[in-house]
């Protein structure tokens, strides 16, 4: 899905920037401590779980939700400049 948003620009480039930006505070060492040691005793319930495997799917998933929610956030405000646009003209 981020491929796609960025690929085809469907969001103002001013926001890409922010987006990766955000992107990099996000599996701090708070969360990624907490989320892991969450996961650690989940994943010791469940038989077929890998702790390492799920281990790194949810940290890559924190990681990855700010840049999409920015991205997500820049596809809104370009549509909406979009609709004011025609409105006005």
């Amino acid at each position: 899905m981020l491929w796609h948003l960025y690929y085809f620009s469907l969001q103002k480039r001013s926001f890409i920037g922010i987006a990766f930006d955000s992107g990099g505070v996000a599996s701090g060492p708070m969360t990624a401590t907490f989320l892991l040691a969450l996961n650690q005793g989940a994943a010791s319930q469940i038989q077929t779980a890998d702790l390492l495997i799920d281990g790194f799917g949810v940290i890559a998933m924190v990681a990855m939700m700010p840049v999409l929610s920015i991205s997500i956030l820049g596809l809104i405000f370009k549509l909406k400049a979009k609709k004011e646009s025609v409105i006005i003209e």
